[in-house]
Order: structure tokens, then sequence, then C-alpha cells
């Protein structure tokens, strides 16, 4: 197989075994078929293929790339929204970086776990506390106000 077949693309890294992959195959191939014509689509099962795998430094499905002009400019592993695989087609067909962001759920996640720190800082009059706390919070907020 090989690695390559348009400057445009977005490859599908899948596996047989993988559930996931098969919650996300239907959205992504929705999506892949309203860029039909300035987007390749390729599902390429990552059992099979471990050599393609691995020059593209897969190391779990589902994995999207998307790829304009031979460098990567976006890549989402495990399962992604619409709106998440969208932005990737995107991606690939404009060349512009795909800006990761976390769900909305990892964000109250951290965030409790964060507050959880700063709680016990307080509560248990530990300084040295705060310093996870904040560090819980930057990798909440860091999506929102990097570059």
């Amino acid at each position: 197989m090989t690695t390559r077949s348009h400057d445009t693309e977005v490859l599908f890294f899948t596996a047989p075994h993988c559930s996931v992959c098969r919650v996300v195959r239907p959205t992504a191939t929705e999506v892949a078929e309203t860029f039909e014509g300035t987007v390749a689509f390729r599902e390429i099962d990552a059992t099979q293929h471990p050599d393609v795998a691995a020059s593209y430094g897969i190391k779990g499905v589902p994995t999207i790339v998307a790829i304009h002009d031979d460098r990567v400019v976006g890549r989402y592993v495990g399962s992604r929204s619409r709106s998440d695989i969208e932005s990737l087609f995107a991606s690939a067909s404009t060349g512009e970086r795909s800006r990761r962001s976390i769900s909305s759920t990892d964000r109250v996640l951290r965030l409790s776990v964060a507050a959880t720190f700063a709680a016990a800082a307080v509560l248990l009059g530990e300084p040295i506390l705060w310093a996870p706390a904040a560090g819980a919070a930057s990798f909440a907020l860091w999506d929102l106000v990097r570059p």
C-alpha cells in the first residue's frame, strides 16, 4: 500500500477490534462526503498496514490525520465530535493547522481537580498544594489561551 495518493487528504486509521472506530466511522464518512472532490478520504486498517501506521506515528486507533501538501496539519486520536472531524477536513482543505481543543467534560474534570487541590490547600493549610492546583487549572484552560 502506498502511503500517499493525494496532496490533500484525511487518513482514518482503524482496527477490526476497535469499538470506538465503529462509532466514529459513520461520522467521518458523512463528513468526507461533504468534502468530496476537495479532500480525499482513506480508511486504513492499522493492523494490516503497520508500516503506514508507523510512518504517521500512529500509537492508537482511531486516529484521524489531516494532510495538506505533504505535511500533517491536524491529528485527533479517539472519539471526537462531528465539528472536530469537520475541522480536520477543513484543515486538510486549506492547509491551516487544526486547533486542538478539549471537550467540555474534560475541562470540567480538570477544573474539578484544580478546585479539589485548592480546597485542600486552604483546609489543610498546606501551601504546597497550590502548585498542583495551579497546574491542573492551567492544563484545563491552556487550549483557550495558546496561540
